[in-house]
C-alpha cells in the first residue's frame, strides 16, 4: 500500500468538490442566470437545464468507450490528466463569461462538467489499486469526507470574496487554480496501468460489459428493485442540488451571502445525516431507513413549494441536508450488502452509470416547467413525482432485517 498515493487520490476529492460547489452549486449558476443569459425568469433556468443534461449525455455515452479504450490502451493515467486538464482550463475559461455570452458560457460550462464527470470513471477505478480490498470503504469515506470539506471551504472563502455577482469572478479563477493544485500530487503519484486486456476487446465493449451487467443485476430481484427505485430518487436528489441556489436567490430573495451560510448548513448537515443513517439502520434495516429519507424528501418539497418564509426554509433545508447524505451513504451501504462479493464492483459501476443516466432528466424537466409557467415553485413541485415514484418502486421491496 503506497501512502502517498492514496493522500494524493484523497486530495483530488478536494479539489474536485470545490468546482462542483462554486460552478455547479453556489456561484456560476446564479452568474449565468442574472448575467450572461441577463434574465432571472424561466429562460435561465431553462438553458442552465439544457447544458446541464447535455454534460451529463456526453458523459454517459463516452465514458463506456473510454473505459474500454483505457483497458486496452493502459493509459488510464494518461486519460485521467488528461480531461481532469480540460474540465480546470474549460473551467478557468468561464472567467471570461459575460453579458450575452450565452453560447459561450454554456459551450465551456458542459465541456468542464462532462470532462468532470467523464473523469470520475478513471479516479473511482484508482482506489481498488491504490489500497488493500479491506480499506477500499476506509478510504473511500475519507475522500467522501474530504469532499464535504473541500465544498466548506470554497462557500467560506465566496463568503470574504463576495463583493457583487458581476464583479466576484476571481473566485473562479480561485476555484481553477485549487482545483489543478489538488489534482497534481495525482498525477505524478498516482500509479499507472499495465495492458491486461485480451485480444478481441472493441471500444464499445463497454456498453457490451454495461449489457452484460443487467442482465446480471436481473437475477438478483431485490438489487434490481432497488436500482429501479434509485434511479428516479438520484434524478431528484441531484435536480435539486443543481436548482437549488437558483430557487433561493430568484424566488425566496435569499441574498448571494445568506445563499452561502445557508449552504454551509446543508454541508454540516448532510455529514450528521450521512453519519447517523448508518447506526439508524442497523436498528430498523437498511430499507426502512431509506424509506423513511424519501418520506422526508416528498414532505420537504411540499414544504418548500408553499414556504414563504426564510426561517421555516433555511429549517427544511437543514433537514434536507440530513436526508441527502443519510440517502446517498445508505445506497451504498445497501448494493455493498447485497451484492455478491465478486459482484460487488459490477453492481456499483451500473448504479453510477445508471444515476449518470437519470441525472439528465431531471434539471432538463425543471428548466421546461420554469420556462413555460415562469414559476420556480412549480417546477420543484414537479419533482415530488420522482420521489413518490421511486417510493412506490421500493415498497415492493422486501425489508431485511437490520444490519449486523
Amino acid at each position: 500500500m503506497n501512502r502517498k498515493s492514496i493522500v494524493s487520490w484523497i486530495l483530488y476529492d478536494f479539489g474536485m468538490a470545490q468546482f462542483s460547489m462554486v460552478i455547479l452549486t453556489a456561484y456560476f449558476i446564479i452568474y449565468f442566470k442574472e448575467i450572461v443569459v441577463g434574465s432571472i425568469g424561466g429562460r435561465g433556468d431553462f438553458l442552465w437545464g439544457v447544458a446541464t443534461s447535455i454534460a451529463m449525455a456526453s458523459a454517459v455515452l463516452s465514458s463506456p468507450i473510454l473505459g474500454s479504450f483505457s483497458d486496452i490502451s493502459g493509459k488510464r493515467k494518461n486519460l485521467y490528466i488528461v480531461f481532469s486538464l480540460i474540465s480546470i482550463v474549460s473551467t478557468l475559461m468561464l472567467y471570461f463569461s459575460n453579458k450575452g455570452t450565452i453560447l459561450y458560457s454554456m459551450t465551456f460550462f458542459v465541456i468542464a462538467y462532462a470532462c468532470y464527470a467523464i473523469n470520475m470513471t478513471f479516479y473511482n477505478s484508482f482506489l481498488k489499486e491504490i489500497v488493500p480490498e479491506r480499506d477500499i470503504e476506509k478510504y473511500s469515506g475519507i475522500g467522501w469526507g474530504l469532499g464535504y470539506f473541500g465544498g466548506l471551504t470554497s462557500l467560506v472563502i465566496m463568503i470574504f470574496l463576495l463583493k457583487d455577482l458581476e464583479h466576484s469572478k476571481v473566485i473562479i479563477i480561485i476555484t481553477a487554480i485549487s482545483y489543478f493544485l489538488f489534482a497534481l500530487p495525482s498525477y505524478i503519484l498516482l500509479p499507472g496501468q499495465k495492458i491486461t486486456t485480451q485480444r478481441g476487446v472493441s471500444l464499445f465493449s463497454g456498453f457490451y460489459e454495461m449489457g452484460q451487467t443487467f442482465r446480471n443485476i436481473r437475477a438478483y430481484r431485490n438489487i434490481m428493485i432497488f436500482l429501479l427505485s434509485y434511479f428516479f430518487i438520484s434524478d431528484g436528489i441531484s435536480t435539486v442540488i443543481v436548482f437549488f441556489s437558483s430557487y433561493t436567490v430568484h424566488t425566496l430573495k435569499f441574498s448571494l451571502k445568506e445563499n452561502f451560510l445557508l449552504l454551509i448548513i446543508i454541508q454540516v448537515f448532510a455529514a450528521i445525516g450521512a453519519i447517523s443513517s448508518g447506526y439508524l439502520a442497523r436498528i430498523f434495516g437498511i430499507i426502512k431507513t431509506i424509506r423513511l429519507t424519501i418520506i422526508v424528501w416528498i414532505v420537504s418539497i411540499g414544504v418548500i413549494f408553499i414556504a414563504e418564509d426564510k426561517t421555516l426554509f433555511m429549517f427544511i433545508s437543514a433537514v434536507c441536508g440530513i436526508v441527502l447524505g443519510a440517502t446517498q451513504a445508505l445506497a451504498r451501504s445497501y448494493i455493498a450488502i447485497s451484492s455478491p462479493k465478486e459482484k460487488s464492483g459490477e453492481f456499483f459501476g451500473f448504479m453510477t452509470f445508471s444515476s449518470k443516466i437519470a441525472a439528465i432528466f431531471g434539471p432538463m424537466i425543471f428548466g421546461i416547467i420554469s420556462r413555460l409557467t415562469d414559476s420556480q415553485r412549480l417546477s420543484i413541485l414537479s419533482l415530488e413525482i420522482l420521489f413518490i415514484a421511486g417510493f412506490i418502486i421500493l415498497a415492493r421491496l422486501r425489508d431485511q432485517s437490520a444490519i449486523h
